[in-house]
């Protein structure tokens, strides 16, 4: 995970209140995938090590319902696999998969089977996997604890913010969790854990920090990503979501007195912010918004950026948030190859930085991790025949478009 500077302006999720920032785009749709790979996370690193016979109990309360339920089928009791010495049970495996079958609507032998045959899978390649995601979930607690690395709640606590910050606020992403079965609780264990992860990766695996050589080359590398890079601010008029045609025509009337006075030089761009701008995540900033290299937004607002010269001001653009006024404040372009750094944004440097240390760090701490699962010794028993996951695969063929 890339460590995040500062000086970098992230994608937080737009709100559709009034003044609060609406320029950058993230539909609910995507926060909400967000969400549910965040709440897959708690599932494997929570309920998979909860299970572990061996370990010490875990406090994950609301996780464990979701993968336990033994009472709609049999478990067969015994011993799945065991990695330093410490027994991952049969029943916790099967558990799990079933909880995932009808997580996933997949209750019947027949859409079972076919989910697996889509997938390249049999219910022993299946079970195997997840063993290994058990197996790895412990060893990377294992290491954690080995190697001293310690969260603290303040830490958590900040994830806890940032997560909060880019799902639209507190309520509506506890709202969000809650939907998935989850609660603020468990999410924090989730964070904890990812935190750790990460202490754990610089511990293990420490790397030096990018050079001026490293990131003029990775620049180069992708310099069409970077190349023609626009930075912006933002002046909102907003507009609520339900508002009337003659609510509509009233502030973009005042819009467009607004962008008089500026073109008049009445009022520069910078004080028509402080005065008139709803968007109060850049207005103490003079409205900017940062690079759109480096972040996103709506499409008519990147539309109309990407048509302006440094220092020049849009027109009115409208968007679902209202109507803005933007100023190019600056813009990045190089011809034929970057040569120094001196004409590269602080801001495209330290991002660009940020992406090479953790492709470094990635790679170093997957030489690490595949040798400490080696040393391990992960010992997997052969699948019982009689767990309820174990379906006949004859006779179906890959769907349409599956991934065989």
């Amino acid at each position: 995970m890339l460590n995040k500077s500062p000086r970098i302006k992230r994608d937080p999720a737009p709100k559709s209140e009034e003044g609060k920032q609406p320029v950058r785009k993230q539909s609910t749709k995507d926060r909400k995938e967000k969400v549910h790979k965040g709440v897959m996370i708690v599932v494997v690193i929570i309920g998979c090590l909860a299970m572990l016979l061996s370990v010490t109990a875990m406090a994950c309360s609301g996780v464990l319902n979701q993968v336990a339920n033994p009472n709609e089928y049999n478990l067969t009791g015994g011993v799945a696999a065991k990695v330093k010495g410490v027994n991952i049970t049969e029943d916790t495996i099967t558990k799990q998969i079933m909880s995932v079958r009808k997580a996933y609507g997949y209750g019947s032998e027949k859409s079972w089977a076919q989910y697996l045959v889509d997938n390249g899978l049999t219910p022993e390649s299946y079970r195997e996997q997840t063993i290994n995601s058990y197996a790895e979930q412990y060893l990377q607690q294992a290491a954690i604890s080995e190697y001293d690395v310690t969260v603290s709640d303040e830490e958590v606590e900040e994830a806890w913010n940032n997560a909060c910050e880019s799902a639209g606020g507190e309520d509506a992403f506890v709202e969000q969790l809650t939907s998935y079965g989850y609660t603020e609780d468990t999410y924090k264990e989730s964070l904890r854990n990812s935190l750790a992860t990460d202490k754990l990766k610089e511990t293990v695996a420490p790397v030096d920090d990018p050079t001026d050589e490293d990131i003029m080359s990775y620049l180069n590398e992708n310099l069409d990503t970077y190349n023609d890079a626009r930075r912006s601010s933002n002046l909102l008029i907003s507009v609520a979501s339900d508002a009337t045609d003659e609510e509509k025509e009233e502030a973009k009337n005042k819009a467009q007195e607004v962008l008089d006075k500026i073109n008049s030089g009445e009022l520069s761009f910078e004080d028509a912010v402080e005065q008139y701008s709803d968007d109060t995540g850049s207005k103490e900033d003079g409205g900017d918004v940062g690079w759109d290299k480096l972040t996103s937004f709506v499409t008519e607002y990147q539309d109309a950026l990407s048509n302006l010269q440094k220092d020049q001001v849009s027109g009115i653009v409208e968007t679902t948030y209202g109507y803005h006024i933007i100023k190019c404040t600056d813009y990045f372009h190089v011809d034929g190859e970057v040569s120094s750094l001196d004409g590269v944004p602080q801001e495209i440097q330290d991002y660009i930085s940020n992406v090479v240390k953790s492709q470094e760090e990635s790679t170093a701490y997957d030489a690490w991790w595949e040798d400490y699962k080696e040393k391990a010794d992960i010992e997997i028993n052969p699948m019982p025949e009689d767990v309820p996951y174990n379906v006949s695969l004859d006779g179906i063929e890959p769907s349409t478009g599956s991934a065989q």
